[in-house]
């Protein structure tokens, strides 16, 4: 007993220690949530003040409002090219997209775009790999190479059409998660944070970095703000390419289009960004570098420039209506609702190959204006600088000190805040409290970058990196090899695994008034249960093992449905980041992991209160063990279920599965009954069984033994006997014997949960 009593406060004292860890961790990452808020807000006001003093002195410069500090790419670029790609289902044979022929950029935007049934999302699947539901004909380049873009799953992205995104936690939180489980092992801390900045910056989120998500229970942010949420938790992990299903899909125009104009800013830093629009207005659809337009039947009936689509089917003879939209027209045309004038014949199935036949518009392959640092530039920054310390009385300083600095910002009618100009300072390079001409003069010139190019930049050497980075930003002609063993590194599961736990554990304490709501309902219920067993749990009392069988089915239940949310739920967001690298096993372990401790603090106070309201007549521990053993078992069922079975369904299935072993097989009248038959080999399977027997069994011992018992229960007790003494119970006792039983069974339902997360819908996995 004194053993017992020892390893009982043991696992008391982890369940303690579990909680006052999870508060802890919640306390901490709140009050992070104030220097975040005020070092975003002086970056801000950093980058504003440095752009403003460039436009003063250079006005005719073009500088872009923000620099990337933490974006560099894994790989300088991609280029994907394609031919005759298609996809027959493998349900029925039917071809759903045929022959698509051609390539996309580096560093530019491609839109697939197409009526209904034209096969662009499938189109999109093909390239990534997760076509699971056909087969996929032609081939896949990459940078000239075979291959498929599902092989380099570290440099790629993909963005689902619904916004799967956690709805309990902060928009900083989500891009910070999937940053720190998405980049190498070892990312320095200051680097993932300053990609969390960008990616909250270039998605504008920075408003609402604080803000809960929410869900269509809790209120959280807007929609179009969730749909950047969703596009930010792929940049966060640096993709060379960013896959993007109907990213624009029920917002309203002007926030699709900010939404794309975000986008397309990422391909200044060398990202290839791929979408699926559907019924973008024109001045939307004119921001795509290029489009992939589908008739249907999966055929392509144009490839290239935007600006190029217009001509090209103005030349077929089709005329479109004036005021209308040519992005909805180029969609009627393909539909084939618009006749032509020229060749009133002309079928909408002929479209693809008229685009074989003919030459193909030549697509203007620039990538964009890049701002090539030249020599000229730099003498014009150089004077321009001159030019401003001699209007000011300092063109005889060698160095620029901090007081001719704050001379300079005012003159340029820019009054930044202490925070902000102190950061400038480190920013420019300040030593000893001064800096040259010519440092200043490169800090001014290197804002022409797209990337942040300044003294406190984790690159080495920047000024000269900046050159060699602007000049192969220039030509995309160049194709870096793609080394499968390079990309295809995945982390290991424990670094994943704790970084599972601190997410969860934020989600833990989020769910707090659903946690106290689910302990109300335990301590209901086991007021109920204790009160119907008050004066029945003697040896002696018929009813005796009837209760005992009751109390147990009871904390099972209610267990095992609680568990039901461990995974239910939250599958899709399973299934997205499993195809983004994260482990099975980690995200199962740390799931299992946090709901372990609930399911230990239940069973303490069921226990507690079932035997004040029954009087329960032995120590606490003994009850405590045997509603325990039930507990954790049907957690295990839980989780299972929670697996493998569809949310709409888990709970019936759920509550099936625990009256049948708790009830059915293992009633203490079908125990009596089962003794030869196969009635006792399905008792021998139930866990409740060994919790319910152990129970039942240590209640007589400490009650006068088997003597007490009336003769009607004997063969209950018989029954329970045969089971337990099965596996060792007379050599190890009816304590031991169970808890390794009821241990193996929870253990075979967590690894079957385990395996069933792990290799069912392998295609949402990809």
């Amino acid at each position: 007993m004194e053993v017992a009593q020892i390893w009982e406060l043991c696992v008391l004292l982890l369940v303690a220690a579990g909680y006052a860890t999870l508060a802890i961790t919640y306390i901490l990452n709140r009050r992070r949530r104030k220097p975040q808020t005020e070092r975003s807000e002086v970056l801000a006001e950093c980058e504003r003040c440095s752009v403003e003093l460039v436009r003063d002195m250079v006005p005719d410069v073009s500088v872009p409002e923000y620099r990337f500090r933490g974006m560099h790419l894994k790989m300088s670029s991609i280029h994907i090219g394609f031919d005759n790609v298609g996809v027959k289902l493998r349900s029925n044979g039917r071809c759903i997209l045929e022959g698509v022929t051609g390539e996309f950029q580096p560093k530019r935007v491609a839109a697939i775009m197409g009526p209904s049934g034209a096969g662009k999302t499938t189109f999109m699947n093909a390239l990534c790999g997760r076509a699971y539901y056909g087969t996929v004909s032609g081939e896949i380049r990459l940078n000239g190479r075979t291959a498929s873009i599902a092989e380099i799953k570290p440099i790629r992205g993909f963005v689902p059409q619904d916004d799967i995104v956690h709805p309990h936690l902060t928009v900083r939180e989500q891009i910070f998660y999937s940053a720190k489980l998405r980049n190498p092992e070892g990312t320095a801390s200051e680097v993932l944070e300053n990609i969390v900045e960008d990616v909250l910056n270039v998605m504008q989120l920075l408003d609402v970095q604080h803000s809960i998500v929410g869900n269509v229970e809790t209120r959280g942010i807007s929609g179009g703000q969730r749909k950047r949420v969703n596009i930010g938790l792929e940049l966060a992990c640096r993709p060379t390419i960013l896959m993007l299903d109907e990213p624009t899909s029920g917002l309203d125009a002007t926030t699709a289009l900010d939404i794309v104009r975000s986008l397309q800013k990422l391909t200044e830093i060398g990202m290839t960004v791929v979408m699926v629009v559907h019924q973008p207005r024109y001045s939307l659809f004119t921001l795509f570098h290029e489009v992939l337009l589908l008739g249907l039947g999966g055929q392509t009936v144009y490839l290239g420039p935007s600006t190029g689509a217009l001509p090209y089917f103005k030349s077929l003879g089709f005329r479109m209506p004036v005021h209308e939209n040519p992005a909805d027209w180029f969609m009627d045309v393909i539909s084939g609702k618009v006749r032509n004038e020229d060749t009133p014949s002309l079928k909408q199935t002929e479209l693809a190959s008229y685009w074989k036949e003919q030459a193909k518009p030549t697509a203007d392959r620039s990538a964009g204006h890049r701002h090539a640092t030249t020599a000229d530039d730099k003498f014009r920054f150089f004077n321009a600088l001159d030019a401003k310390l001699e209007s000011l009385g300092l063109g005889d300083v060698g160095a620029i000190t901090g007081e001719h600095f704050s001379q300079i910002l005012q003159s340029a009618g820019i009054a930044p805040s202490e925070l902000a100009c102190a950061e400038m300072k480190k920013r420019i390079g300040f030593e000893d409290g001064a800096i040259t001409r010519r440092g200043l003069a490169h800090f001014l010139l290197c804002l022409r970058s797209s990337f942040s190019r300044d003294a406190m930049s984790d690159i080495p050497n920047w000024e000269k990196d900046m050159e060699a980075s602007e000049a192969s930003a220039s030509s995309v002609s160049s194709r870096e090899t793609v080394d499968k063993k390079m990309v295809a590194k995945r982390a290991h599961w424990w670094p994943q695994y704790r970084v599972l736990v601190h997410q969860n554990a934020i989600r833990w304490a989020r769910l707090w008034q659903q946690k106290i709501l689910s302990t109300l309902l335990v301590t209901a219920a086991a007021i109920m249960f204790g009160a119907q067993c008050t004066d029945k749990l003697v040896p002696g009392n018929i009813l005796c093992p009837l209760k005992i069988n009751l109390s147990h089915l009871a904390v099972g239940l209610m267990v095992g449905v609680a568990c039901l949310q461990i995974f239910g739920a939250d599958r899709p967001i399973f299934w997205r980041e499993s195809a983004s690298g994260v482990r099975v096993i980690a995200f199962f372990l740390a799931r299992v992991s946090v709901s372990l401790f609930d399911v230990l603090l239940w069973t303490y106070i069921y226990t507690a209160v079932w035997m004040a309201c029954a009087s329960a007549p032995c120590p606490y521990w003994l009850w405590l063990i045997a509603f325990r053993m039930s507990a954790v078992s049907s957690a295990g069922i839980g989780v299972l279920v929670s697996a493998i079975v569809p949310e709409h369904s888990s709970t019936l299935a759920l509550a099936s599965v625990i009256l049948i072993m708790g009830g059915a097989i293992s009633e203490p009248q079908a125990i009596s009954e089962a003794a030869g038959s196969f009635k006792e080999v399905l008792a021998f399977l139930s866990p409740f069984t060994w919790a319910i027997g152990e129970n039942y069994l240590a209640v007589i011992n400490m009650q006068g033994g088997e003597e007490a018992v009336i003769d009607f229960a004997l063969d209950i007790v018989e029954g329970y006997k045969n089971i337990i003494l099965s596996m060792g119970g007379e050599y190890l006792g009816y304590v031991t014997a169970a808890y390794i039983s009821c241990g193996v069974f929870g253990m075979l339902a967590l690894v079957s949960g385990y395996l069933a997360l792990r290799f069912s819908y392998r295609g949402k996995q990809a």
